[in-house]
């Protein structure tokens, strides 16, 4: 029973809630596979042992915010940064790196048209300078609902379509 005298100013109630917590999140973490709740099973963890050690109820749940927030705000970045969704491919990305035919001459800071593989697109240029009629232009990109092209001087190794 002395064992227990010395231990008996600590809140058994609220470590109790702790570890419930702490096994609830790990539960929800292994089961979505997409880190929601790791977070604060470190904040609960962390807030059982100061209880444990010598923190008030009070300083408890104060523990468990901060530590939470501390973990979430380090690691969160990185972790976005590894499990991070990858570009989603449209349909007019297929455009890119093909050559097509000025049929709206493109005035610096301007859209033009251009068709491309039969299809007609508003096009900017990127490198800021007129491109006129009939002038074959190469597809660098697709920004929005428009074309990004740049002017071919040189044509003989270029895929016409």
């Amino acid at each position: 029973m002395y064992f227990l005298k010395q231990f008996e100013w600590i809140d058994w109630t609220l470590l109790a809630v702790w570890i419930i917590i702490f096994i609830i999140t790990i539960i929800v973490e292994l089961e979505t596979f997409n880190l929601v709740s790791i977070w604060f099973s470190l904040g609960s963890l962390v807030a059982l042992i100061c209880g444990i050690i010598f923190a008030s109820p009070l300083a408890q749940i104060f523990i468990f915010l901060g530590t939470s927030a501390v973990a979430v705000a380090a690691t969160r970045p990185f972790v976005k940064k590894l499990t991070g969704r990858s570009i989603i491919r449209t349909n007019a990305d297929r455009f890119v790196g093909k050559v097509g035919v000025v049929t709206k001459e493109i005035h610096p800071f301007e859209i033009g048209e251009v068709k491309v593989n039969n299809s007609f697109w508003r096009a900017i240029n990127k490198d800021n300078e007129t491109i006129n009629v009939g002038a074959l232009v190469s597809v660098d990109g697709i920004e929005g609902i428009k074309l990004i092209v740049s002017k071919i001087d040189n044509k003989s190794n270029m895929e016409i379509l």
